[in-house]
């Protein structure tokens, strides 16, 4: 299992590397996009496993709907994308066969997908649009990734006491704080190596916030599968199981970066 996940790792990152550095601003949209589709697939294979293949399908293009009206960078197109969103399920669901509660929990959970995997994702765009764009994305994966495997290898080696047992058993506070440490190191390593311009105290910041919130996201998701019943996501990634199992940090900690970088005037 474990040369599966370097073998993995050692093939994605450094086309993911390439293509975030040179790839055009349409093409980043294709990314996200297709990321979309992929993580919405297993969300609703996961929370939503019980609806038609004409439901799922209209979802799936739906969920696209929130990168789309991001990227132009004008908020009304955003906003009535939502509308359009809310609107539009709710009005669906007037005509569906099943029991109210089942109604209701539907829409629910579409929207759960829409605003987990679509709107998270579509922070990207808005930090890839800014002029240091290229770089901030780099670095938040490096950061998310450091401690994520600074978690699970800490956590092997030396986890005793249980983070969250309900929602995911094996990971513990000692894993927790090697993924603060890791994502320290990544910060702190990337600000010298790569991005000098970035003040000492704010990669610091960031990091002390992408280790702790990237565990969250790490959870939250757990919490989805366990909803389901399911061990992974998917099988989408040999060695990590699905798309949002090897994703999961990184949906959270987006939107913390984007938002630390738009309110601190580092963008």
């Amino acid at each position: 299992m474990h040369w599966k996940r370097w073998l993995s790792g050692l093939i994605i990152a450094p086309c993911l590397i390439l293509f975030i550095l040179f790839a055009p601003p349409w093409l980043f949209l294709l990314l996200i996009l297709s990321l979309t589709l992929l993580g919405l697939r297993e969300f609703y294979a996961m929370s939503l496993p019980g609806i038609g293949q004409n439901e799922r399908m209209i979802g799936l293009l739906l969920g696209l709907l929130l990168p789309l009206t991001i990227y132009p960078g004008d908020l009304r197109w955003f906003i009535a994308g939502l509308a359009f969103l809310l609107l539009f399920l709710l009005i669906l669901a007037l005509f569906q066969p099943e029991e109210f509660p089942v109604r209701v929990d539907k829409v629910s959970k579409h929207l759960l997908g829409f605003f987990y995997v679509s709107f998270l994702l579509a922070n990207f765009i808005l930090m890839h649009r800014l002029e240091k764009g290229r770089v901030w994305v780099l670095f938040t994966l490096v950061v998310v990734y450091f401690g994520d495997t600074t978690a699970f290898y800490v956590g092997r080696a030396w986890g005793q006491k249980k983070l969250a047992p309900k929602i995911s058993p094996s990971k513990t506070v000692e894993g927790g704080l090697g993924a603060v440490g890791g994502s320290i190191a990544g910060a702190l390593g990337f600000k010298f190596l790569f991005f000098p311009q970035l003040p000492f105290w704010h990669a610091l910041a960031l990091a002390l916030g992408v280790g702790v919130i990237g565990q969250c996201g790490d959870l939250g998701e757990s919490l989805i599968k366990r909803s389901a019943n399911v061990k992974d996501s998917g099988t989408l990634i040999p060695g990590h199981g699905g798309l949002l199992d090897r994703i999961d940090s990184v949906l959270f900690a987006g939107p913390l970066v984007y938002y630390y970088i738009w309110a601190t005037g580092l963008g």
